[in-house]
């Protein structure tokens, strides 16, 4: 009788407690939606777990000398990611994301890129709101409200397009100052033009802040246009080819002088400001993972490794790069990016 008691209490204890483990297992987060914005305290766990399982990563990007160096800290950190890297020009990275998308094709885990670039995809759909424990650390430009309200996009680093020269041909002296000055008659033919979104972006800065009256003009001096990235370009001119260009990335060239490159570079106010930022794919392949690098794209240890490659970080405790200047973002609008690439073929390309 009592071993009957005994036994029929075991098995109510057991119709108590078997609920309560089931439901914290359904509770814990599994699919990208619900990690996205966990916050529980083994969040880390649970990223490095299923990211073992995964053991892989695609990241779509027009990134360079830089990104591989946040591949390789990354990489070290997490040894059991083999991190795979698809790099084009900002069209191109454009273009094949969304017609994998529309296809049904979902091979791309995450996008770094430019703000630009995350505007053009974000309108599809394709992307993940989400949120990282290293937001906290960001500085409040860097964040902008998610569609919807239902996350946070946020910048990680930030740099500008300029004049970028060749200091063996050209002095101090001689440089532009201004955009006005682009308009002297010396430079006519000299300077030579990125055909990337760059030059639609240096296009909206000048259209932005002054008359079309002086994009005119600018336009005029018949600069050659050369269809490849800023840093592509930067190579002609570190050869010579070209004396300067009006359409060159600071953070590129302050890189080349590291290596003892003669070329320089000065803004011409305002200039167009450009920003990345990380957009994790809706139906990534590896969800884990992909969190696990945006989680490191905005730490300290990558917001360094920018720096030192002459980007401005955006997070609070990483000094900014010394050189300040004027720059003018956009209005982070698919609309503008899109004007702005109207005028730059209509005025620089189709004549």
């Amino acid at each position: 009788m009592h071993a009957i008691r005994l036994y029929s209490i075991l098995c109510l204890s057991l119709t108590i407690t078997l609920p309560s483990d089931c439901l914290w297992a359904a509770n814990k987060p599994s699919t990208l939606a619900e990690l996205a914005f966990y916050k529980g305290s083994d969040r880390q766990q649970i990223l490095e777990e299923g990211a073992k399982k995964e053991g892989n990563l695609l990241v779509y990007t027009t990134g360079t000398t830089a990104l591989t160096a946040i591949a390789e800290a990354f990489k070290k950190k997490y040894p059991f990611i083999k991190v795979d890297f698809w790099r084009s020009s900002g069209g191109p990275l454009v273009s094949r994301t969304t017609e994998e998308f529309k296809a049904g094709s979902y091979i791309m885990d995450l996008m770094d890129t430019t703000q630009t670039n995350q505007e053009f995809v974000s309108r599809m759909g394709i992307f993940q709101n989400f949120n990282s424990p290293n937001f906290a650390q960001m500085e409040d430009e860097a964040k902008t409200l998610a569609p919807g309200d239902k996350g946070t996009r946020v910048l990680f680093r930030t740099y500008g397009i300029g004049f970028g020269y060749n200091t063996k041909l050209l002095s101090k002296e001689q440089l532009p100052k201004s955009y006005q000055d682009l308009t002297d008659p010396k430079w006519k033919g000299k300077l030579a033009i990125a055909g990337s979104n760059t030059g639609a972006c240096w296009v909206r800065a000048i259209q932005h802040s002054y008359s079309d009256d002086l994009l005119n003009k600018i336009a005029a001096q018949n600069f050659p246009v050369q269809v490849m990235s800023a840093q592509a370009l930067l190579g002609l001119v570190q050869s010579g080819e070209y004396v300067g260009s009006p359409t060159l990335v600071d953070a590129n060239v302050y890189g080349l002088r590291l290596t003892g490159a003669s070329v320089g570079w000065v803004p011409l106010e305002p200039a167009w400001g450009q920003a990345d930022s990380i957009g994790i794919a809706k139906y990534a392949p590896h969800p884990c993972a992909a969190l696990l690098f945006a989680d490191f794209e905005y730490s300290k240890e990558a917001g360094e490794i920018h720096r030192s490659f002459g980007y401005s970080s955006l997070r609070k405790d990483v000094a900014p790069v010394t050189q300040r200047y004027k720059k003018y973002y956009g209005n982070g609008t698919m609309e503008e990016v899109t004007e702005g690439l109207e005028t730059f073929q209509r005025l620089f390309v189709r004549k």
